[in-house]
């Protein structure tokens, strides 16, 4: 007799442990909080981890495979930052059990904030808590259902917007001799910019052109002193795009003119035709931020005729 009391007490016991358990009322993408943008937490890569707020008591535990880059305790949450590809959660408590891999669909996005709501057992006569689904039906149906439920989230979760940016940058061109340029732009993920860029040369008049071989149109050769002037300016407009992390893309276009001159021993001037060119211009770069410092690098060209390398350094705020 003793001992089927002592089983029975054991089984009792077992059977109120097994009990003792806890869920997950929803799991959600926040796109329009930017928590996790404005004050990035980043993993030992270097990258911007994912944040979850957890809508619970402060003494749960939590795991991922991946780890837990930092724990924040808020009022009436708890913030989790978690690295990129984050899929499965493990939640702990002390007195209600583990809920081991829960499955976050979608998996956590870096600089996205997610929200992760604990259903908590409800306090029984005895304080231990009835467990969950079977705590008080009111209390379920008010966390399952009268709660509005956001619409089913795609595989591809929306991109939390990121804040504007200013960008100002003075460059210089490198080719025969050095120019000087400023490009300014307004932009999120994506923008827009303008560039304009000159040599500040002016130019004396030319009474005509010539060729490679110092020709002039009606065929005849005058001597040369050897002196050349070379002026050139372009004005762009394009766009740029944040591709990952800090590193930037611009692409644009806009007219452009560049005009090489001969100097006679007659002191006159003679354009030289092959090597001046107007017309469209173009430009590719690339660039890049290191907090508010802002670097590029690219490539101008004017009707594909006339090429320049071109760097610039400046601020994003």
């Amino acid at each position: 007799m003793k001992r089927l009391m002592i089983y029975l007490a054991a089984c009792l016991c077992c059977l109120t442990m097994a009990a003792q358990k806890f869920g997950v009322a929803r799991f959600r993408v926040m796109p329009n909080d930017i928590s996790a943008y404005i004050h990035p937490v980043r993993d030992l890569n270097g990258e911007a981890c994912a944040l979850i707020k957890v809508v619970g008591s402060k003494d749960f535990a939590f795991s991922t495979p991946l780890g837990i880059v930092k724990r924040v305790d808020e009022v009436g949450e708890v913030w989790l930052y978690v690295p990129h590809g984050t899929r499965l959660l493990t939640v702990k408590h002390p007195r209600w059990g583990v809920l081991r891999d829960y499955c976050l669909d979608p998996a956590a996005e870096s600089r996205l904030t997610y929200e992760l709501v604990l259903a908590e057992p409800l306090p029984d006569a005895d304080g231990w808590g009835v467990p969950f689904p079977e705590m008080h039906p009111v209390a379920v149906w008010r966390v399952a259902s009268d709660i509005p439920q956001p619409e089913p989230v795609s595989w591809k979760a929306r991109r939390a917007k990121e804040p504007w940016r200013m960008v100002a940058l003075v460059g210089t061109g490198i080719s025969d001799g050095v120019s000087a340029g400023l490009r300014l732009g307004v932009m999120r993920r994506h923008g827009a910019y303008v560039y304009g860029q000159t040599n500040f040369t002016s130019l004396p008049s030319t009474v005509g052109t010539c060729d490679d071989e110092g020709y002039t149109a009606d065929g005849s050769l005058p001597y040369y002193t050897g002196r050349t002037e070379d002026a050139r300016w372009l004005l762009t407009a394009g766009a740029m795009h944040r591709l990952f992390g800090t590193f930037y893309l611009y692409e644009g276009l806009g007219y452009g003119k560049r005009t090489l001159v001969w100097q006679t021993i007659e002191d006159t001037y003679l354009r030289h035709a092959p090597r001046s060119v107007e017309g469209l211009s173009a430009e590719l770069g690339a660039m890049y931020r290191w907090r508010m410092l802002m670097l590029s690098a690219g490539v101008t060209t004017i009707a594909a005729d006339w090429w320049e390398m071109n760097v610039g350094i400046g601020i994003s705020f």
